[in-house]
């Protein structure tokens, strides 16, 4: 029992507009009005210069959306897969140059931050959403910090008075199972009512443990939400949320030897490989209101994610080294007060914002690094000679002492690494912002917002690796021997020294002046164009270099976003075309920079430059109650435009162009059949693969990219009185590809780092689904 289940509606209608008018009421058979929440005044999607996707729930029941990540790969200029982070814009979501620890994209649930394992992993449950926002393009003078690239908000479904439950149950191919239910009704009328959720998901997956007789990627998930509505008197509002979220899943990728496939889907590690993340999420979210056009609202959020894994350590198919773990908890407190203020002429929000995340991780194990990768050299019989020779004997000496001593080394390669490592970490935030628009005329609306915001960070950590091989003693050793196996021993032992250091606790303060400024002009009711200029941020940090045992800081980045749209209805309403052109410079970007070739020193530093140009197109069309067509294409071109050997470079894991195209008919006698399609461009896997690929790899592929891909999906239903019965293929095609390349298998025949390791997207998926709503 797992969480599959709606996830794939919310990708399809997915475009900025397309989920204001996916939805037809059923009686009236109209396209149902979309009000997007997320930018603190609520506005209906046309009205909403921002470039915004909005998914509604019907979206979500119509188009078999599997999860979040999955919503967010069908959008234009938004790509991503589960458990490799996702982009906006060709930004990802966690890191573009490689430097700093506060990440470029925010997700909210219930108006709570939600912590970073539960955002990368992409697993959160789509069952009972009411709404999905995806904003694209920066939303720092609104969200503050980690919303560079833009924003995602998030909405359950709220209590209603009137009863109401639904019930699922979904059965697959890869021992695909999920149940879920949802229901609620007033407990009192008209002042208190309640909602409960709940979905159990689980996958086994399509990766073969060909060691373990097992297969690898499976994917489990439950979901409880409980919501608590009270309403003393018509002026106040209260809701009390509490969500619990348990997602544990296996790797993602497949391994392989040179000469064969990774699209054969088989590992041999022997090692259990897990990850899992339990999350507990409160909120509570009171509105006031004070007159006809004024309310105060305040939402408190606390959650705690407790994110843990089990890796191998080897990836082999015998035990080398010990199991890898790690144990992180996120504590996040949140605490917004807002006044709003809405007119015929004005639309204003004021507001003030407070937060604190406190990280905690400890991770111990083993890993290995083989002579090869330390030294440079294939053995250590060359190793100990090149040392010799340094040290003035002739080759043929050094030889022939390197014959003596490499015999009493015979478990050395490759060398054990004893690992722990420990972080703290606190950020305060408080921050106060204002969003006007002031509708001068019927034609001409005024757009300015303003945020202060405020961060402290306090950071500490350890490292601390030991070398774990078995070494001679000096003293057990010939008497002319004892030196070199002391020098050897401490060479070994020095890399283990090297990366090992403590970070004092140390706290650094960062703030920024976020404005936005821009216009609407009306062309009717039906057309209009906007021009925003915005202003993104993502702040400072500290870090320590192990290798100089220093502390050091970086400022914030900052980026100027450039923005014109389009927004128009036609046809009376069955066509809408929307667009969003940008432009976005970006300055003091965080990239690491190597101060020399000595093991971890490095360090943060802000010292490039890059832009983002595009467009998103979106076009919905309604011909007939029965039959919708959506479609979509973005545009996202990146560069780094000052960045050393990078200038003129594209960012990583940034598709230059995506697309899909989706349609729906529903017969009148109650069938229906969903066609979708998305393609996403190829794009590049590094930023600099010469230093994260190393030279055997460099040499076979010294510029590897993601796979260009166009994945399509269907869904045939039948739905009759309360009942709904469907057939969903995803990736009807069965199409192979890398979805995040990580590295080729090579010839050079040793089995610790030859080896290949590719993401690969899923095979084709047959679910069979019965939903009963009541």
């Amino acid at each position: 029992m797992k969480l599959n289940i709606l996830a794939k509606s919310v990708g399809l209608a997915l475009i900025s507009t397309a989920t204001t008018f996916t939805a037809i009421a059923d009686e009236e058979k109209e396209m149902d009005v979309i009000v997007v929440q997320g930018q603190k005044i609520d506005r209906t999607l046309q009205d909403t210069p921002s470039s915004v996707a909005v998914v509604t729930r019907k979206d979500i029941e119509s188009n078999n959306i599997q999860n979040i990540n999955d919503a967010f790969s069908m959008m234009p200029n938004v790509a991503g897969d589960f458990n490799e982070s996702f982009s906006i814009r060709g930004i990802n979501a966690f890191s573009v140059s490689g430097g700093g620890n506060s990440y470029l994209t925010s997700m909210y649930l219930d108006g709570a931050p939600l912590p970073y394992r539960m955002v990368k992993s992409g697993g959160l449950s789509v069952w009972d959403l009411a709404q999905v926002e995806v904003f694209r393009g920066p939303q720092s003078t609104l969200q503050g910090r980690n919303a560079l690239a833009g924003a995602i908000m998030i909405r359950s479904q709220d209590p209603t008075y009137e009863p109401s439950a639904k019930f699922k149950a979904t059965v697959g191919q890869h021992g695909q199972q999920e149940y879920a239910f949802a229901g609620g009704m007033g407990l009192v009328d008209d002042m208190l009512a309640f909602r409960i959720s709940y979905e159990d998901k689980q996958t086994d997956g399509d990766i073969d443990n060909i060691t373990r007789g097992d297969t690898s990627n499976f994917e489990e998930s439950q979901t409880l939400r409980t919501k608590v509505l009270f309403e003393p008197n018509d002026d106040v509002d209260v809701l009390l949320t509490y969500t619990n979220n348990e997602n544990r899943y296996g790797p993602q990728w497949s391994l392989y030897d040179f000469g064969n496939s990774p699209f054969d889907r088989t590992v041999d590690f022997n090692s259990h490989i897990w990850e899992e993340t339990k999350t507990d999420i409160y909120n509570l979210e009171v509105t006031w209101d004070l007159n006809a056009t004024t309310s105060l609202h305040s939402i408190t959020t606390y959650n705690e994610s407790d994110y843990r894994y089990n890796w191998d350590g080897d990836m082999q198919p015998t035990q080398i080294v010990k199991d890898n773990k790690d144990h992180r908890i996120d504590e996040t407190f949140s605490q917004e007060l807002r006044l709003t203020y809405q007119s015929d002429d004005i639309q204003a929000a004021f507001g003030l914002y407070t937060s604190q995340v406190d990280v905690e991780d400890q991770a111990q194990g083993e890993r290995f690094l083989t002579i090869q990768q330390a030294v440079g050299v294939p053995d250590l019989a060359t190793a100990v000679t090149g040392l010799l020779m340094q040290q003035g004997l002739p080759v043929e000496t050094a030889m022939q002492t390197a014959g003596m001593i490499v015999p009493l080394y015979p478990n050395i390669d490759p060398i054990i690494l004893g690992l722990g490592y420990g972080l703290n970490q606190k950020v305060k935030t408080a921050a106060f912002y204002s969003d006007v628009t002031w509708s001068v005329t019927e034609q001409i609306d005024i757009l300015a917002g303003l945020r202060y915001d405020t961060e402290e960070q306090t950071n500490s950590a350890n490292n601390n690796y030991t070398i774990n091989n078995s070494m001679p003693d000096p003293a057990q050793v010939p008497a002319q021997l004892a030196p070199i196996i002391t020098g050897i021993n401490a060479y070994l032992h020095s890399f283990a020294e090297s990366a090992s250091g403590v970070e004092p606790e140390t706290t650094e303060d960062f703030s920024a002046w976020l404005p936005k400024l821009g216009a609407t002009y009306h062309f009717n009711q039906d057309m209009s164009t906007s021009f925003i200029y915005q202003k993104g941020y993502r702040s400072g940090g500290v870090g320590f270099n192990i290798a100089r045992s220093r502390i050091f800081s970086y400022d914030p980045e900052y980026t100027n976003n450039y923005e014109l749209s389009f927004r128009s209805v036609w046809l009376d309403g069955k066509l809408v075309v929307n667009a969003n052109a940008f432009m976005l410079k970006w300055q003091d970007q965080q990239v690491k920079k190597e101060l020399s070739d000595a093991l971890y020193d490095e360090e943060t530093v802000n010292a490039a430059e890059s832009e983002v140009k595009g467009i998103e197109v979106e076009a919905f069309y309604y011909p007939s109650d029965n039959w919708s067509v959506t479609a979509g294409v973005g545009l996202a071109e990146t560069k780094f435009t000052d960045f050393g050997a990078q200038t003129g470079r594209p960012f990583a894991d940034a598709p230059e162009w995506t697309a899909n195209l989706a349609t729906n008919y529903a017969f009148d006698n109650g069938i229906y059949v969903n066609l979708n399609a998305k393609y996403t461009d190829d794009s590049l896997a590094y930023m600099d693969p010469a230093r994260s690929l190393g030279p055997v790899k460099y040499a076979l592929n010294n510029d590897p990219r993601h796979d260009q891909r166009t994945i399509v999906n269907t869904q045939l239903g039948y739905k009759w009185d309360n009942y709904t019965v469907r057939l969903d293929v995803r990736n009807l095609f069965d199409k192979d590809y890398i979805s995040n390349y990580f590295k080729e298998a090579d010839n050079e025949g040793n089995p610790y780092t030859s080896y290949g390791q590719q993401y690969l997207g899923k095979s084709r998926q047959v679910s069979l689904t019965l939903q009963m709503d009541f």
